[in-house]
């Protein structure tokens, strides 16, 4: 699937020539959708570049170009980019990547050689299965079903 964090980065490291791995860890996302998809700080850059963080994000973002319309539109506020990306796009890409995997899409393998143990109700002979007891039981299989498509070996309990 296309990266669109790695995409911008490799684009603003081309135009600061640090490389493309440090400045994607400055990437964030806003806290509020109307700030963008990705906003990049320019605030560490101040004291290196001896100018204001506002005038090197203005400056970062003039000579930003993505092909594709990767990026719909490119916003400033104080001294970050924010960055919106193109939904058509992340729909088409996400849409063809559930089209590749299938039934692994989303699958991961993050848990490889973890242990986890989730504990959840079930039926006591000794008492009547009720609705109380549905949706922990519900909850704890959705939290099995979870960690083992993540790699976990989980043992239920």
């Amino acid at each position: 699937m296309l990266n669109f964090k790695e995409e911008i980065a490799k684009k603003i490291s081309s135009v600061l020539d640090i490389d493309y791995r440090e400045v994607a860890k400055s990437i964030e996302i806003p806290k509020e959708e109307k700030q963008g998809d990705y906003a990049f700080p320019c605030f560490k850059l101040a004291k290196t570049l001896k100018k204001a963080p506002a005038i090197i994000a203005e400056d970062i973002s003039k000579k930003l170009k993505f092909e594709d319309n990767l990026i719909e539109k490119i916003e400033l506020a104080g001294g970050y980019i924010n960055l919106f990306i193109n939904k058509e796009i992340l729909a088409k890409t996400v849409i063809q990547e559930i089209e590749e995997k299938r039934d692994n899409y989303g699958k991961s393998d993050i848990g490889n050689g973890k242990n986890i143990i989730v504990e959840y109700s079930s039926p006591n002979i000794a008492k009547p299965f009720h609705i109380g007891h549905l949706r922990t039981t519900l909850i704890g299989r959705a939290l099995y079903n979870t960690y083992k498509y993540l790699g976990y070996n989980t043992i239920r309990n």
